[in-house]
């Protein structure tokens, strides 16, 4: 079953480069009862963390609002986007974190919307 693709009409270019939190995420540690600890990765597969901040008209907003709750069944949903790596802005399989958790804020005539990223082979 293909994914959702992020709708065309909402843009998906941070305010500014948010950069990367995560570029992978941290090893698991496990204590022994005798010697160091041991240490091992939690995924075979790259999972990295991305904030972004995406400023959006009201209309553009409306759209965003329902993608998440009806496409994403409010954020639960893994989707398609275009994500800036640092180097080029490939679309990835990526994920709302915490539970599709989002903030949105009026800044004069846009709408700021905030919220962090799973991403798949970053």
């Amino acid at each position: 079953m293909a994914l959702p693709v992020w709708p065309p009409t909402v843009p998906h270019k941070p305010l500014a480069d948010n950069g990367i939190d995560e570029p992978h995420r941290g090893v698991l540690e496990s204590e022994m009862t005798a010697g160091n600890t041991r240490s091992r990765r939690q995924f075979t597969t790259v999972i990295g963390t991305v904030p972004r901040t995406i400023p959006m008209t009201t209309a553009q907003f409306l759209t965003f609002k329902a993608f998440v709750r009806d496409t994403l069944s409010h954020g639960s949903a893994e989707f398609e986007m275009p994500v800036w790596d640092l180097t080029a802005c490939p679309v990835k399989r990526v994920k709302l974190r915490e539970g599709g958790r989002y903030t949105a804020n009026r800044m004069g005539n846009k709408i700021h919307v905030s919220f962090s990223l799973d991403v798949w082979d970053l």
